[in-house]
């Protein structure tokens, strides 16, 4: 005969819980508690059900009152936590995690929620190992490696982030937030095309639009991989989703800026700041075509201060500062706003001048004579690729467009072709010799076939990444037929003006005036061996003598890559190309000699740079 089950007020209140009957579970928890005066269990229960059911206050006072039965039971405070976090209580939130955590100090909830508190309150130092930690005791909980991602990227570990973001949507195939997430650091790594799948991803795994800001960052994608007609339709869907216009409006100015409609930017980067006053990066931009008067000094200082917002912003709005005051001829205001943007970019993008110097000490000792002659005749049989290279800011962008000019000659911008395929040999180059011989030959197809895309009847083809001078000894196994152009400049112009820019990607040298002094001095170190073991001629320009004498810069240069010359290369200003470098206003000006010897202008704020020079 089986044994009569009791049937009390407790077991009725969980069940017309689980049917969402609220309110006649509330008047059942009561009778539950109050027959069950000392029992917490009872009270942290019916606090879980009136924060389900929206009584959140309600639910704070019985767990406060269970924290009296019971003070040791880490998931009171746990519960009081996210309480406070869905009440915006952030700070609040955090000591309640940290007295669960005192409790229970491995338990993945509690250290996720932390962490992730603390993210919200961007401490990325601080969430960070709480983070760690929560991933290490729950490995495979995709929310986790998902906030641990957003974290890693805020504190210059994009590498691992990427890492985090793909095991998240592994595990998690249809966790869309992921994948718009993976796609922005995709992004924000210059791995466009793969960035660009990303979003299709977590289009294909949505029901109904993305959000806003998804689409807004896919169609910044789109339009950095060069592909601008889907670009404006992605943009178009934020536009029309209205719930982030500010955002739809930054990017639709965005494209239009790099495809030099600078009237249509101006329209829509003025929107941006009518929906959304703090938009720093949409100041920048207007900024960068000249759009801002010392008017807007007061509204980007008070952004530039405000430590509610990203950094994003505040670097934004610092860059547009130090334009509009260095306009002004107020140097020393221009210097302090331009400090202070470029700390907020170096602090989630660590310079390592140990870590730099071994990479190309690697490089010197790998590719030597010894090497080139073993690989002879592994690569691309082909002479259409021409690369325009140095450090970034020495004219690179400049040397493009003349060679744009030239109807035989497709211009590819800055293509990360090289930096992605080193990124995808791990222990590079110690790992070179594992290769086998066709590897060469193949990779230079693939490129090639990047290269030339949509105009495959190319006479020749250039890539101005200025940083693949850094891979010359690559360029010339994988083509040992094709063109370098290395583009030199003063390096305390180069310093200050890479110091001026606010770039989307890397760099990380660019933002600390010593730091870039080390990288320069490291830069010259691997041209000069490159100079004396690869086997490629090297055609070297002079910025400062390209813009006082063009002709006689332009000329032996055109020349130099098979072209004819005409004077007329030298009317830059009319190419018409999408161009997304920081040099996006200036290019499209006549070819002038105005930036040349700005560093005087700032050089006792320069004397770090200048001493790490040598100069």
């Amino acid at each position: 005969m089986a044994a009569h089950m009791q049937f009390g007020p407790l077991d009725q209140a969980r069940q017309l819980a689980e049917r969402g009957q609220y309110r006649q579970a509330r008047a059942a928890y009561k009778k539950a508690v109050a027959a069950r005066p000392g029992d917490a269990s009872a009270l942290i229960e019916f606090a879980v059900m009136e924060a389900q059911s929206g009584h959140a206050k309600s639910a704070r006072r019985l767990l406060e009152k269970a924290q009296k039965v019971t003070p040791d039971d880490p998931s009171i405070p746990f519960n009081l936590a996210e309480l406070a976090r869905q009440a915006g209580a952030l700070d609040h939130a955090v000591d309640q995690y940290r007295a669960a955590l005192a409790l229970t100090p491995n338990d993945a909830d509690i250290l996720y929620g932390l962490g992730d508190a603390l993210r919200e309150l961007k401490r990325m130092e601080d969430a960070l190992p709480y983070l760690e930690r929560a991933h290490e005791a729950s490995p495979d909980d995709s929310e986790i490696l998902n906030s641990l991602a957003i974290v890693l990227e805020e504190v210059g570990q994009g590498p691992r982030a990427l890492q985090c973001y793909h095991r998240a949507i592994t595990l998690a195939p249809n966790y869309v937030e992921a994948w718009g997430n993976y796609g922005q650091a995709l992004y924000r790594e210059n791995r466009l095309e793969e960035a660009v799948q990303a979003f299709q991803g977590a289009q294909k795994r949505q029901h109904g639009r993305l959000p806003t800001s998804m689409l807004a960052a896919w169609a910044r994608a789109l339009a950095s991989a060069g592909r601008y007609d889907d670009a404006f339709d992605i943009a178009g869907q934020a536009m029309e989703s209205g719930d982030d216009p500010a955002d739809a409006h930054f990017t639709l100015g965005s494209i239009h800026l790099q495809n030099g409609d600078f009237d249509r930017a101006r329209e829509h980067l003025t929107s941006a700041l009518e929906f959304d006053p703090k938009a720093g990066e949409a100041y920048e931009k207007l900024a960068r075509i000249k759009e801002l008067t010392v008017e807007a000094v007061e509204p980007l200082r008070a952004i530039l201060a405000d430590d509610t917002l990203g950094a994003s912003p505040r670097a934004g709005a610092g860059f547009a500062l130090y334009t509009v005051l260095d306009k002004a001829d107020r140097c020393d205001e221009a210097f302090e706003a331009l400090k202070a943007a470029n700390a907020h970019k170096s602090a989630a993008l660590q310079f390592d001048p140990e870590q730099h110097a071994r990479m190309f000490s690697r490089a010197i000792e790998t590719f030597d004579r010894q090497f080139f002659a073993d690989r002879e005749g592994q690569g691309l049989d082909t002479d259409v690729p021409i690369f325009v290279l140095g450090m970034p800011r020495s004219g690179t962008t400049l040397t493009e467009q003349i060679l744009a000019t030239y109807a035989e000659v497709k211009p590819c911008g800055e293509q990360q072709d090289f930096q992605n395929l080193v990124a995808s040999l791990p222990n590079y180059p110690d790992n070179l010799n594992e290769l086998a011989p066709d590897w060469a030959r193949d990779q230079g197809a693939r490129i090639l076939k990047r290269m030339v895309g949509d105009a495959p009847h190319a006479r020749f083809a250039t890539n101005k990444s200025p940083g693949n001078y850094a891979f010359i000894g690559l360029i010339a196994w994988i083509f040992p037929r094709s063109k370098i152009i290395y583009c030199r400049r003063d390096p305390r112009d180069i310093g200050l003006s890479s110091f001026e820019q606010n770039f989307r990607s890397g760099l990380s040298f660019t933002y600390d005036l010593e730091a870039f002094g080390f990288a320069y001095k490291q830069h010259e170190r691997i041209m000069a061996h490159w100079s004396e073991v690869a086997p490629l001629d090297i055609h070297e320009i002079d910025y400062e003598r390209l813009v006082t004498e063009p002709e006689t810069v332009a000329r032996p240069m055109v020349e130099f890559c098979g072209l004819e010359w005409t004077p007329d290369c030298l009317n830059t200003s009319g190419v018409e190309r999408p161009i997304e470098t920081a040099s996006v206003w200036q290019v499209r000006q006549p070819i002038n000699k105005g930036s040349v010897g700005k560093w005087k202008r700032y050089e006792r704020h320069l004397e770090p740079m200048i001493k790490a020079l040598g100069m």
